[in-house]
């Protein structure tokens, strides 16, 4: 068959091709006939290499050499960064990197492996699906545990000390423990390379802080380097990104430091099918955060792989949050190859969705078990017939949602709270109700829990806790409109829930605050809270008092514990059973009443019947294990029987502090 090369990037196309396959660009306007042999690579990567041999270079070869260390491990790397986050530890205590003769950082040497390709899809007469290639980036071989990643850029220096290791196709994820610390500064260094079992800085005992570091090599020099500050900035504005330390690029390495966001794990693991509601808020709030990109003069530019990889759950949720800011490109200054970028972009969350619909990646070809309402939409998407993000979400927002079944599920409930053992004041608080919403002629069960563990002794704690049960209480009762679960598009979006326990958390928050003001003491309190509109739980929490879903005979924790020791277990840096006698076991870092600005973490949960949701506070599970928790509500009849039971055992435990628990069962 007659071939030509593309004008613009030399791919080679069947001479009758009206575009080029691989840029896009027209073929009509100027014809080069293929003439034999290798064709000639594109005019951007010679400028490129001319770019490179202009560049003066000053080699020392045996130092070179000299880096090329062993792969066995324990290692230690040393790299600059372009952008380093927080305070200059003084001189003579920082971590400092092993330079060459002209002064410039080595990095340890690092062997490639290849990728494994795409599994094959089975043939299907619905959808088809673009020619999707198979990435195959270099992929690092991963720091084992005990590791030390060292980097610095002669202004400040940090170390993190790997504890464990998830390698991906692509790419790899690190618990780590940040060998620096955050209160005085100093670079934390022992003699046999491992911290003691209290994990305090040996020089003002304050606690390391765990951290999740992403891993993943790129195609060429990142380009966003000089950017890095603003995308660091945009980690902590939008929600939908876990909140960045640094973005390290070095070479074809890019380094992603995030704040250990507890209990994670990523999508492309389990491999889990989703149904169409879950799988397309999901995509529809990924998107959300693309348009925000968009607007910022970043995108994906289609890096497929990787971002997938980068994207992860936290907790028991089914939201995905984006784990690393370094897989994004700069938007062209050309409009029509930035119009092919977020083309790309918007390909991506057709994939996405077809993946998470699917449980597996999409090749080219026609897709199984695509629901008839999607078809066009991704069909329109895959031909590049949308000029925005915006546009494709629109789309989504206007397919109909399932319809809820004749008979809606409806919460049984029980509840107990009981001062524990050793004390006589019950500082719990413990709030439920109930009642039914009539919606397009059908009644719609909605539902309230909540407790709140009070602290600050002296009476401090009971009035911190019956604070935060009235001011969120009454913020529930006092809303005007209930999300409408029957209508008939998604527009409303399934954030109203959560949005509505925030703000109430929030209320509580800043009462809390004045009324400490005004009483000179330090009173506080955490929360639970868990709000049920037919099929739907949206659950709250801030602090260490805990929400589990007991579904089909396994527990899991949906909220996320606000303390370092069960940060320290997230991240693998301790084990379960040390977190008990641990000696900060009883310090949390987010609270009501401590700081003016409080994050309240919430979590969308659809329910089944059979479903139960257990509410508890530290009382409850530091003397309960999990297990004995699970077997518990199992083999009780009612709720309330599960409630009593567990209070009784907290009690034989110890009951060293207040217990309460709730248990709500759905039916």
């Amino acid at each position: 068959m007659p071939r030509m090369n593309c004008p613009n990037c030399g791919a080679l196309n069947s001479e009758s091709a009206q575009h080029c396959v691989r840029c896009g660009a027209n073929l009509t306007a100027q014809r080069i006939p293929f003439r034999g042999g290798t064709p000639a690579p594109p005019k951007s990567v010679w400028q490129a290499i001319a770019d490179w041999l202009a560049k003066p270079v000053d080699i020392d070869p045996r130092r070179i050499l000299k880096s090329r260390q062993s792969l066995e491990r324990p290692d230690t790397r040393v790299v600059p960064i372009s952008i380093a986050d927080g305070q200059q530890p003084p001189a003579s205590q920082r971590i400092q990197p092993q330079p060459n003769r002209n002064g410039s950082a080595v990095l340890p040497y690092r062997t490639a492996v290849a990728s494994s390709p795409l599994a094959p899809v089975p043939p299907s007469p619905s959808v088809m699906m673009p020619p999707v290639a198979a990435p195959s980036p270099e992929q690092l071989q991963p720091l084992a545990p005990g590791a030390l990643l060292n980097y610095g850029d002669g202004r400040a220096y940090y170390s993190y000390l790997i504890t464990s290791v998830a390698r991906l196709t692509y790419s790899t994820y690190y618990n780590a423990l940040d060998m620096v610390c955050r209160r005085c500064q100093t670079a934390v260094t022992y003699a046999n390379a491992t911290p003691p079992a209290d994990l305090l800085c040996p020089h003002c005992n304050a606690p390391l802080q765990p951290v999740l570091i992403h891993e993943h090599a790129v195609a060429g020099q990142p380009a966003i380097t000089p950017r890095i500050p603003e995308l660091l900035e945009l980690s902590r504005e939008c929600p939908g990104i876990l909140n960045h330390q640094a973005l390290i690029t070095y070479n074809r390495i890019v380094y992603a430091v995030l704040d250990h966001p507890g209990k994670w794990g990523v999508v492309v693991r389990g491999r889990q099918k989703r149904s169409l509601d879950q799988s397309l808020a999901t995509v529809i709030q990924l998107g959300r955060l693309i348009e925000v990109l968009h607007s910022r003069g970043f995108t994906f530019a289609g890096k497929t792989s990787v971002l997938t990889e980068s994207l992860v759950n936290v907790g028991g949720a089914t939201e995905l949050f984006l784990a690393d800011l370094g897989v994004c490109e700069l938007l062209a200054p050309d409009l029509m190859r930035a119009y092919r970028q977020r083309s790309a972009d918007i390909v991506f969350l057709t994939e996405l969705l077809v993946y998470l619909l699917m449980g597996r990646e999409s090749t080219s070809g026609p897709l199984t078990a695509i629901p008839e309402p999607l078809a066009p939409i991704i069909q329109h998407a895959t031909r590049g017939e949308y000029a925005a993000v915006g546009d494709l979400l629109r789309d989504f927002e206007s397919l109909p949602v399932t319809q809820l079944p004749d008979r809606p599920l409806k919460p049984m409930h029980g509840q107990r709270t009981d001062a524990g053992r050793h004390h006589t004041v019950n500082e719990d608080t413990v709030v439920t109700f109930t009642f039914d919403k009539e919606q397009d002629r059908k009644t719609v069960p909605i539902a309230f829990y909540l407790i709140a563990d009070g602290m600050g002794g002296h009476d401090a704690g009971n009035v911190a806790s019956r604070t935060v049960y009235e001011v969120v209480t009454s913020t529930i009762l006092n809303m005007q409109v209930l999300p409408d679960i029957h209508k008939s598009t998604r527009k409303l979006g399934a954030d109203v829930s959560g949005d509505l326990l925030k703000h109430a958390i929030q209320e509580a928050n800043a009462k809390l605050q004045r009324q400490a003001q005004a009483r000179g003491n330090d009173m506080g309190s955490t929360v639970t809270a868990a709000l049920l509109i037919g099929h739907l739980a949206t659950v709250a929490n801030v602090g260490d008092s805990r929400t589990y879903l007991l579904r089909r005979g396994r527990l899991e924790q949906i909220t996320q514990d606000h303390s370092l020791v069960a940060r320290l277990v997230d991240a693998q840096v301790i084990k379960p059973e040390q977190a008990r006698y641990h000696p900060q076991r009883n310090k949390v870092y987010r609270s009501l009443g401590q700081k003016g600005d409080l994050v309240v973490d919430t979590f969308t949960v659809p329910l089944e019947r059979g479903d139960r949701l257990i509410l508890c506070c530290d009382g409850l599970w530091t003397m309960v294990e999990d297990r004995d928790i699970q077997r518990l509500v199992e083999q009780a009849r009612t709720p309330q029987d599960a409630c009593d039971a567990l209070v009784a055992a907290a009690n034989r435990a110890g009951g060293e502090d207040n217990i309460s628990a709730i248990v709500v069962e759905m039916v």
